[in-house]
């Protein structure tokens, strides 16, 4: 939910994006701290001034919320999690993981760095308070450093919340997996905690809409929405992991796969497997070893008149490891690798050989079958 947008930065090897829905929430933390919350601390700043304190306010808020997910982010990648990215939208931050702890020691400690690194920066802008000790009606700075003290307070205690996919509910999980050994369970009983809370905030907005708090109503009810939806999918996204995480691609990819010579013209390709095999694409060799992969999109880029002259070496794909994967790697990995680049199929390389085909229909073929027999 809410990962794509444009690329900001990189940090630690992780990709930071921004949703353009992210830019809606920003506006209106600059124009309520200009126009509301720093006026009421200090009267007498210059409009203008308040602008830049609301602005330079907003800046620091939501990289704390960056460093929350980082601090999530390279506790995992210390477990050997791949982060694939980290997003900036409407409702804060979301980190993209790529598998899950394997003990719940190690998600304890995952789930557990952002609240700590939101309740330090908030120990280190109360600290500036305390130091400062002056009237916030003229300092700036004073007045900045106690909104980010409160706001990365309030930060921390709702993510402590016992409700999956909040940090709270993660080390809530934590301690149940460790209790039962049953990481399906735990997540069960932490993602209904979760949508139970969920509830609650959209009662609490509809309940402020009655009472003509129409905004913070309306706040709660789209924040309630997206925890019941993201506990949801947290847990089915747990199931799939715990289901994908012991097959291997060679249990399931299909062997042997139809290929296509490097030196057979497009005409000869079209006809013969394009139109009997109806794939949009096909691993092409070059003797026994894998050169590429020609897809109906390759051929469209060439004019029907030049077919029978060009061959598939001409016009084949050639990074081999866009497109090629092990057969002693995980279907998890594979299903990733597909939605990462775009492909419903990927070529089963062993040896520099083509082994076999995966698609994106054989896993989830699997993933039924295992439901319907109940072994998942």
């Amino acid at each position: 939910m809410f990962t794509s947008g444009f690329k900001l930065l990189r940090v630690l090897g992780i990709p930071i994006y921004v949703n353009y829905t992210w830019f809606i929430v920003f506006s209106l933390v600059v124009y309520t701290l200009a126009v509301s919350y720093f006026p009421y601390f200090g009267p007498y700043y210059e409009p203008f001034l308040r602008w830049i304190m609301a602005f330079a306010a907003a800046i620091m808020l939501f990289s704390s919320i960056l460093l929350h997910e980082l601090s999530h982010s390279y506790v995992a990648q210390k477990q050997g999690i791949r982060i694939k990215s980290i997003t900036l939208f409407i409702f804060g931050g979301i980190a993209q993981m790529v598998g899950e702890s394997r003990t719940p020691s190690g998600e304890m400690k995952i789930a557990a760095a952002g609240p700590a690194l939101s309740l330090f920066l908030s120990g280190i802008f109360w600290f500036i308070v305390f130091v400062l000790k002056r009237d916030m009606a003229t300092s700036p700075v004073l007045a900045i450093s106690y909104f980010l003290a409160s706001t990365n307070m309030m930060l921390a205690v709702f993510n402590l919340i016992p409700g999956f996919p909040l940090d709270g509910g993660r080390m809530l999980r934590a301690f149940i997996w460790k209790r039962t050994n049953n990481l399906n369970k735990a997540t069960l009983i932490t993602s209904r905690i979760g949508k139970g809370f969920a509830i609650l905030l959209i009662i609490g907005g509809l309940w402020h809409i009655l009472q003509g708090v129409f905004i913070s109503g309306l706040w709660l009810i789209f924040v309630g929405m997206f925890l019941q939806q993201a506990a949801d999918q947290g847990y089915r996204q747990t199931l799939l992991h715990r289901t994908l995480s012991s097959v291997k691609i060679r249990d399931i990819m299909v062997s042997p796969a139809v290929v296509v010579d490097d030196n057979m013209t497009l005409d000869h390709i079209v006809n013969d497997f394009f139109f009997r095999y109806r794939f949009n694409s096909f691993p092409v060799i070059s003797g026994d070893n894998m050169a590429g992969t020609i897809s109906i999109h390759d051929i469209k880029g060439v004019d029907k008149e030049k077919w029978p002259f060009t061959i598939a070496r001409d016009i084949m794909y050639t990074k081999i490891a866009d497109f090629t994967i092990s057969p002693e790697s995980g279907a998890l990995e594979a299903l990733d690798k597909m939605l990462d680049t775009q492909r419903g199929r990927l070529v089963v390389l062993e040896n520099g050989r083509v082994a076999g085909i995966i698609s994106q229909r054989d896993i989830m073929q699997m993933l039924k079958l295992k439901a319907d027999l109940g072994t998942s």
